[in-house]
């Protein structure tokens, strides 16, 4: 196995989760900025900006975390076994996405409903 080829299959590996800790950093300093200058009180449509901007945030994060599962279930339909690296690599980083796209989505939910400035 070549070098390259192990560092592929490290970065896939840990895609899914690093999608989730750029969500938490993401949401995390789009909520302190809409706090600071009072977007909670700027409406779009039936919510605020404030909300507007964190479930656009949150929905792009779930997106690309799907097209990842979608990548890596492809991966794993190449190679269904897991007699080999190949195999087992393949399984691994489907079910890491699988775990990162339920953490994303159940992390973040409150978004939908609790308020978010104190």
């Amino acid at each position: 196995m070549t070098a390259n080829r192990s560092v592929a299959y490290l970065l896939l590996l840990v895609a899914g989760l690093l999608i989730w800790s750029s969500a938490f950093i993401w949401l995390y300093g789009a909520l302190s900025v809409g706090c600071a200058f009072g977007w909670e009180r700027v409406a779009v449509g039936p919510v605020s900006l404030q909300r507007a901007v964190l479930l656009g945030l949150w929905m792009t994060h779930l997106a690309v975390i799907a097209a990842l599962l979608a990548f890596t279930h492809g991966r794993l339909k190449q190679h269904p076994g897991l007699a080999s690296l190949d195999g087992f690599f393949a399984g691994a980083t489907f079910w890491a996405s699988v775990v990162a796209l339920g953490v994303t989505f159940v992390n973040y939910a409150p978004i939908l409903a609790l308020s978010t400035c104190l």
